[in-house]
């Protein structure tokens, strides 16, 4: 009987495990039969009923790849093919995906003892005690106040969500990353999704990988107390051996990549234009120091969310986003919008502009982008993260639209026209507190 499979809508995977595909010289047809198979595991992500079908169905291969894959991953140990009575199954367990397990073998005999534990028997006898301490010194059980327990295995995983590799409607992105036949962005996907931390640094933490963002000489406008910012992408720095003035738009921590640079901006392009990453906008305002042009201040205040260049509609930071880029419009058109609402709408998001509507006291005004999946798994630690953004949202929004108020009091109208069409309120929603989550 097929264990019970599991409902949450992410499974675990075994990072050092995904890795030996590339160690082992494997390509991408192995890399995604092996996520297609893992994404029909049960709760201990370790059974697969998945099979040739469905693997077809999430990555694209033919049948004759699927098979070829299959084996070649049954012959680097990486998966292991199990007995089936009724082939045609659907809930058929067909795979084993071991995980990676550092610790020392158990003998047949240590095997046996930590088996017995693991069922709530304790060793009695003096050749079954001594095995119980081999087997403890092997890292498998130890003994405590209340007897000997087995010790739970922890390996490194990443929480992938299930709808990387299967949607209802289209292509998931590891369909559309087969297309590129490359797999570095594939790997690359696997490892940001392990250091992505939302709770505590929003996405990849941003001494891994950030974005910068400088204030744009072209558009500057100051109200009353307030001025609106233009951001554009990239900084300025000053070549210290020519005396050139150089940009750069993103970096990325040579300690956590080492020194392959091209390829590592190759495989991010190519995950950024399947849509598999999005990189969130903050202000960061404030001079950082002269001798580190990698300096950055500490994300402020959400200016939006870029999905390969375009800003995108249905996340919570779209609000505050879209509130300072109507600002901008109102300016250029003094005060009288012609254009409908989705036109506007459509402008701001293939735009791809980035405003920051900041107080008249603040002297310096940059902004930092944040690098994140844009497929997320439902784990508590997102949940929480997801509400604290919404709120922190709401503060950004209401921000822009009490100042801007005073200004164009037509921004009244707009917002009113928002909420009552029912497309556009449900993907720029102007509640307090919507906190509904919008992952995978």
């Amino acid at each position: 009987m097929a264990k019970k499979a599991k409902s949450k809508g992410f499974f675990a995977l075994d990072v050092h495990q995904f890795e030996r595909i590339r160690q082992n010289g494997l390509g991408v047809e192995e890399a995604a039969t092996y996520l297609s198979l893992l994404k029909s595991t049960d709760q201990g992500n370790v059974t697969s009923i998945g099979g040739v079908r469905s693997v077809m169905e999430y990555s694209g291969l033919s049948r004759a790849e699927v098979k070829r894959a299959v084996k070649t991953l049954e012959n680097n140990g990486l998966i292991e093919c199990l007995d089936v009575e009724r082939k045609r199954a659907r809930k058929a367990e067909r795979y084993n995906l071991p995980i990676r397990d550092t610790r020392q073998t158990l003998s047949p005999k240590e095997r046996g003892i930590v088996d017995a534990v693991e069922a709530g028997q304790q060793p009695i006898g003096n050749s079954d005690i001594q095995a119980a301490h081999r087997a403890a010194s092997k890292g498998w059980i130890e003994k405590r106040s209340d007897g000997w327990q087995t010790i739970e295995h922890s390996n490194t995983v990443a929480f992938v969500p299930n709808s990387f590799v299967k949607v209802s409607e289209g292509h998931s992105p590891l369909y559309r990353l087969m297309n590129g036949g490359e797999l570095g962005p594939i790997m690359l996907a696997a490892e940001l999704y392990q250091h992505q931390d939302l709770m505590d640094e929003r996405g990849v933490p941003m001494d891994m990988v950030r974005g910068y963002f400088r204030t744009s000489d072209d558009f500057s406008v100051r109200f009353q107390n307030h001025r609106l910012h233009h951001l554009k992408p990239g900084r300025f720095y000053q070549d210290e051996e020519t005396g050139e003035r150089k940009s750069f738009d993103r970096v990325y921590n040579h300690s956590w990549r080492g020194e392959s640079g091209s390829a590592f901006w190759d495989n991010l392009r190519a995950l950024d234009a399947a849509h598999v990453t999005e990189w969130a906008v903050y202000s960061a305002n404030g001079k950082t120091s002269e001798h580190d042009e990698y300096a950055y201040n500490r994300p402020q205040r959400p200016l939006g969310v870029l999905r390969n260049g375009r800003q995108v509609l249905n996340t919570p930071e779209s609000r505050p986003a879209f509130m300072a880029f109507l600002v901008y419009k109102l300016k250029q058109a003094n005060g009288q919008i012609t254009e409908s609402l989705p036109q506007l709408i459509e402008e701001w998001q293939s735009s791809g502009w980035v405003f920051a509507f900041e107080n008249a006291s603040v002297s310096h005004v940059e902004g930092v982008s944040i690098l994140r999946m844009a497929h997320r798994a439902g784990t508590e630690n997102a949940k929480v993260w997801y509400r604290d953004l919404c709120e922190e949202c709401d503060k950004a929004f209401f921000f822009v639209e009490m100042a801007a108020r005073s200004y164009f009091p037509q921004i009244s109208g707009i917002i009113q026209e928002i909420q009552r069409t029912p497309n556009f309120k449900e993907a720029i929603s102007m509640k307090i507190n919507d906190s509904s989550m919008n992952l995978q």
